[in-house]
């Protein structure tokens, strides 16, 4: 009956208040350090903190100092604690403590020192308060705020003891802000009117402040009113698809939107927040989207560079010169939204998952609060702005802030509300954070669960909750339940332990077994008020050597990184695209992502949970082009608040591994602070490439293979993980076996990234809005940094097309790059075939083969003649098994033959349908036979000059003429099936190419070395070229039933690209059956994955859309290729002897075989070319490899180069018939 009481004193004492026109307010304190000693080791914490609204304080025991010490740093305050050697030079306050003589000696800097002074007769328990006009000890200001006003301006400061040759031995009994009157509560929210709040606009050039009245950082969670509304919502097993019976309102949709443009001194005015505005007249717009989709401004491409003039925090004035004209614009958003009556009585949230880059937001007219960090969450308490019926929501968005400093990636730079908007509704004290963890032992099967919950009581009401945590399994049956009881007025933590777990399923990225953890939070009756649940997975990760280990396994981590980016919406991803990705990724056994540069969206890490992706969770923070402000104190602040918001939101997720503090932002003195910040809010392994000295792993960028060998037993002494490697712009993935050759013999790899996983180029908005997305002969209108931006600002990070590194295309399409990368990737090696035995060895860590068959298809010359199902073993992780395949099949010598083993799914799972192949390779049975010597049935044949004429057996004219040497035309049957005749071609160039530069030779110098004659019923011709590099000969022989035998050999001199044979053929023969690698493209270095077999497709479709137009459609190991005309029934079928290669297509490829490093800065797109009617054709002995030097990396392996001496040769045979 107390508690009643209690509650109903409160109210009657809130409603004498308002009667009265009293403000009822009061304090609220959140609690930072408690009964803490540091026992004379430096420390440092730090904390947001606005001083016009809190105080900061201190309550120090300094009893336990030391007595033979003197200067004891007890206590330092500001921007940079500094260390034993600093003083001054930044905005910072040092205090010093003698206990022999009982004096604190203060010190003051406003950067050069302001203030000294030394208090005697200090013992025992002391307070420090720094407020907004000034530091008091012990309730006596003694230094006034004019002084020490740099720390007081800070918007998040450091505390601790590094200052100096003595550590405090002080206690700290309890370190806290206070919220002075009317200001605001913890993290920013919730306290105060909406009169008293002020927007500033000089914010957005103030590295110092980047939030007003923005909530903390904490774990996602979607509140329910009851656990039956919670099990009764479709979408609670699907963390990442919208609720239907939460808490929760999404914003999403159609929103009015207003575009003012920048001007060269900062943003144009934009004051339309009144709740009463007339915005009828705005346009629409989408959200989330970029607002450049939509039409508005254009967009901007930089590697390294801002689109902005380089003077922090000054993000205002856009580089005219290479095209960047509309400076900081600003985008305003309005849209209203309804308080439904049974939120009545709730504390009310809005929510943003994203904004690019600063956005101030306001609730009926009244200015709520400010956010930057463009990547992290943005919320803001509106409980004191909203009302139960309508409500209007405006946004001001800024294109550009000091933040836009600190979010420099290789990427689009793009503006606007990019991700989710919701509004959250909870009791008004509420469990506002979660912090799941566990001790477990070290296969993860059995320990204990920890759930730290947070208790928001901001307006200091005097209540008692119940806390309840439930953990389930993935059947929903209950495992374990825990309890905890909150009562009082104060922000608190209490931990609800579930101790004695057994039995447990670990979580890994093979075996995605999720739990879920239920938290009830219930009045002092028991009712519920909130519940919410979150997916958890048990897993233990460790670090043994140079080696990282989950649940006691090694791992590698077969990793791609990742950029959010869409072709129509800019950089904001919908959650069916993210579907895809994380599909395609599980169907190419991708296994790890890393979220370059900047934490994802929260529904995508639920993805990772559920779907099993290991995750290096990296931060918003790169400041690739000023690397300075990365060791600069008075950023550390900002980054220091990006790094946390990370940590604080995604802790609870069991597929983040690693933590990334962000990207090339060189030394980075700050991240010094951030180390310390992360290790103490979580335990996870910490990654920095830039900076051995703040990351637990080893780190590098785009290494050869020699390299990588190098460091096969670990780099920097940690266990090295390649962060990015084999970048993929273009005709690329070359020579990624090699790679994987060494880090899986290595004593210290881990794995790596590709760089990277899709193509950045979007839909050309302009022709997006008429509802155009691809040309007349099904080419997208992509574009790339080129087309806005002029590439001669390379220096200032305007590079063209180099955003377009994806192993997959804009649209998401499955390519020959990801066809390569499934098979160097795949978990399962087939080896040692031999008397229909194959040794299947199990590369997982944790799962067995039981949930695949083994399925295998014999193949005669590429056609299938048996399939069947082989019984295998359950081969547990890490062992092998030898599997007899039941072949009945009697082979022969006059073919081919060819067995394919594949481990298939066996039932649906997330990713794939039952079937879905994960595994796969290729053995001979019987080699290929040599090219039989052809006789011609029938049929007559004659000399003439330069022509060869005759008449098949069923009576077809045919006829090939020469013009010295070179054959100029060829018919059958009245078709042309020439357009040009063939001669030396070593045009090839791909964006992997840029150190490499060849001539090109489609063209050569040919004469007759033996004259057309006839011999017998048939007749020869020998003919001799010289091309740059290489010198060749022809040996004609002519049947008489229209079949020609084309002997060639290659002679080269020097370095090709590319050697062999091009040739036109006639327009119409579009239909193409083919019996070599296929059904992707695939080159010398990159054809692990493509198997031989007989493929159909059509002349069209052979093109592979690089976004910048190259080298394309190549296909090794040709035995077989048939054209034909559908139209007039005209085929053309040749055969092949020796090592010959193909490409089919029908474009120019003189159209981008440029010289020089200039396919990324060279503005063209395959709409920009024109589709002849004739089929360009190649016919290879060799082409160079791809590599992956397009950024570092290979060039070439020696062993895909091209011949530079000796002689080679194939044999193509044609045979048309119709």
């Amino acid at each position: 009956m107390i508690h009643i009481f209690r509650q109903r004193f409160a109210t009657v004492i809130a409603l004498i208040c308002l009667l009265s026109g009293m403000t009822l307010s009061m304090s609220a304190r959140t609690s930072l350090l408690k009964d803490y000693t540091p026992n004379g080791e430096s420390f440092t914490r730090s904390t947001a903190i606005n001083f016009q609204k809190q105080t900061f304080k201190a309550v120090l025991n300094l009893s336990t100092c030391q007595s033979s010490t003197q200067h004891e740093n007890v206590l330092s305050i500001g921007e940079d604690l500094q260390g034993a050697n600093g003083w001054g030079g930044v905005y910072v306050i040092h205090l010093f403590y003698t206990k022999s003589s009982s004096s604190l000696q203060i010190n003051c800097f406003n950067t050069s020192q302001t203030h000294r002074e030394d208090i005697s007769g200090i013992s025992g328990e002391t307070t420090i308060e720094l407020k907004s006009d000034g530091l008091y000890v012990n309730g006596t200001k003694r230094c006034d705020a004019t002084t020490i006003s740099g720390v007081l301006n800070l918007s998040n400061i450091l505390y601790g003891s590094t200052q100096g040759y003595t550590r405090s031995w002080a206690t700290y009994k309890e370190v806290s802000l206070e919220d002075v009157e009317g200001g605001s509560g913890g993290g920013g929210g919730g306290g105060g009117t909406a009169t008293e709040r002020k927007f500033d606009a000089s914010w957005i050039s103030n590295q110092n402040k980047y939030a007003d009245y923005k909530e903390d950082g904490h774990a996602t969670f979607i509140p329910y009113a009851s656990v039956a509304d919670m099990k009764a919502d479709a979408n609670y097993a699907k963390p990442w698809l919208t609720p239907e019976k939460a808490q929760t309102q999404l914003l999403n949709g159609t929103w009015k939107f207003k575009y003012v443009p920048g001007t060269t001194s900062g943003p144009g005015a934009s004051d339309f927040f009144d709740a009463d505005l007339d915005d009828s007249a705005w346009d629409d717009i989408r959200v989330p989207l970029s607002w450049e989709m939509a039409g508005y401004g254009k967009p901007v491409y930089t590697n390294v560079g801002y689109p902005f003039s380089n003077n922090p925090p000054n993000a205002n004035q856009g580089i005219s010169y290479y095209g960047v004209e509309d400076n900081n614009a600003t985008g305003f958003y309005r849209r209203s939204f309804n308080i439904p009556q049974s939120w009545d009585g709730k504390r009310l949230f809005v929510h943003f998952d994203g904004i690019y880059s600063a956005a101030v937001v306001w609730v009926n007219g009244k200015y709520v609060g400010y956010s930057q960090g463009s990547n992290n969450d943005a919320e803001f308490d509106i409980t004191e702005f909203a009302k139960i019926g309508d409500n209007q929501l405006s946004v001001r968005v800024y294109r550009w802030c000091d933040g836009s400093y600190l979010e420099g990636q290789d990427m689009w730079h793009l503006s606007g509300i990019h991700r989710d908007v919701y509004l959250v509704a909870t009791p008004k004290v509420f469990v506002s954070d979660h912090y799941i963890t566990s001790s477990l032992s070290n296969d993860a099967t059995s320990g204990q669960l920890n759930v730290k919950l947070t208790v928001d009581n901001r307006d200091a009401v005097q209540t008692e909750k119940q806390l309840n945590v439930e953990l389930l399994d993935a059947d929903g049956k209950t495992v374990a339940t825990g309890s905890a009881s909150y009562q009082g007025s104060a922000n608190e933590s209490l931990d609800v332990k579930l101790s004695n777990l057994s039995a447990l399923h670990p979580w890994s990225a093979e075996d995605p077994y999720l739990y879920t953890v239920v938290v009830r939070q219930a009045d002092a009756d028991g009712a519920d008020e909130m519940v919410f649940s979150t997916k958890y997975g048990f897993r233990k990760i460790t670090k043994s050597g140079n080696l990282i280990y989950i649940n006691g396994k090694r791992v590698f981590f077969k990793g791609v990184n990742t950029q959010d980016t869409h072709p129509e919406y800019g950089r904001a991803i919908d959650t069916e695209t993210m579907l895809r990705d994380i599909t395609l990724m599980k169907q190419a056994n991708v296994n790890t992502v890393r979220t370059s540069h900047y934490p994802r969206q929260p529904k995508m890490y639920a993805m990772f949970d559920a779907f099993g992706i290991y995750t290096m969770d990296e931060a918003d923070v790169e400041c690739h082009y000023n690397q300075n402000l990365s060791s600069n104190y008075s950023w550390n602040g900002a980054i220091l608040d990006r790094e946390v918001r990370m940590v604080m939101r995604d802790r609870n997720h069991p597929s983040v591994i690693f933590w990334s503090m962000g990207n090339e932002c060189g030394s980075a003195s700050n991240f010094s602070t951030a180390y310390s910040e992360m290790k103490s809010l979580d335990d996870r392994l910490i990654h920095y490439e830039g900076n051995m000295s703040y990351s637990d792993l080893g780190s590098s960028m785009y290494p050869t293979v020699s390299n990588v060998s190098g460091s096969s037993n670990g780099y920097s002494g940690k266990p090295y993980f390649i962060c990015e490697y084999a970048h993929a712009m273009g005709q690329a993935v070359g020579n990624l076996k090699e790679y994987w050759d060494i880090i899986e013999k290595s004593s210290g790899i881990t794995g790596g990234c590709i760089w990277d996983w899709v193509d950045q180029s979007l839909y050309d908005p302009e022709r997006l809005l008429k509802g155009e997305k691809k040309d007349v002969n099904g080419m997208n209108y992509w574009v790339s940094g080129y087309d806005y931006n002029s590439p001669s600002g390379v220096g200032q990070g305007f590079q063209g097309n180099f955003l377009n590194n994806g192993i997959i295309t804009p649209d998401r399409a499955w390519t020959g790059k990801l066809t390569e990368v499934k098979h160097v990737y795949q978990n399962i090696s087939f080896s040692s075939y031999d008397g229909k035995i194959v040794t299947i060895k199990n590369k997982n860590s944790f799962a067995s083969l039981d949930a695949y068959r083994l399925v295998y298809r014999v193949l005669r010359d590429g056609r299938l003649v048996e399939e069947g199902t082989a019984q295998m073993p359950n081969i547990a992780a890490g062992l092998s098994a030898d599997v007899t395949l039941p072949i009945k099949a009697e082979t022969d010598n006059d073919a081919e033959w060819l067995v394919n083993v594949q481990l298939q799914l066996k039932e649906q799972t997330l990713w794939a349908e039952e079937g879905y192949a994960v595994a796969e390779d290729q053995f001979e049975l019987v080699k290929r036979p040599s090219l039989a010597s052809h006789n011609a049935e029938g049929g007559q044949l004659s000399v003439s000059g330069q022509t060869v004429s005759g008449t098949t057996a069923d009576g077809k004219a045919f006829a090939m003429s020469f013009a010295n040497g070179k054959m100029t035309s060829w018919t059958f049957d009245g078709e042309n099936i020439i357009a040009q005749g063939p001669d030396f071609n070593s045009y090839r160039k791909v964006d992997n190419d840029r150190n490499f530069s060849p001539d090109f030779t489609n063209s050569t110098s040919v004469s007759v070395t033996g004259a057309l004659a006839k011999s017998g019923n048939n007749a020869t011709m020998s003919v001799s070229g010289y091309a740059y590099s290489c010198s060749y000969t022809i040996d004609y022989t002519f049947y008489a039933d229209a079949t020609i035998d084309m002997k060639v050999t290659f002679s080269p001199s020097g370095n090709l690209a590319r050697m062999g044979l091009g040739m036109q053929f006639a327009e119409g023969m579009e239909d193409v059956e083919y019996y070599g690698r296929g059904p992707w493209s695939n080159y010398s270095d990159r054809k692990t994955g493509s198997f031989l077999g007989r493929y159909q497709t059509t002349v069209d479709d052979m093109v592979d859309e690089m976004i910048h137009p190259q080298t394309y459609g190549d296909h090794q190991d040709l035995r077989d290729l048939t054209l034909r005309n559908l139209t007039n029934g005209l085929s053309l079928n040749v055969q092949t002897e020796g090592q010959v290669s193909f490409s089919l297509g029908h474009y120019d490829e003189t159209r981008w075989c440029t010289y020089g490093d200039s396919m990324w800065n060279s503005q063209l797109h395959w709409y920009d070319l024109s589709r002849d009617p004739q089929i360009y054709a190649h016919f290879d002995y060799f082409q160079r490899g791809l590599g992956n030097n397009s950024c570092g990396g290979d060039s070439c392996l020696s062993e895909y180069t091209c011949p530079s001496w000796g002689s080679y040769s194939y044999t193509l045979r044609f045979t048309p018939t119709k």
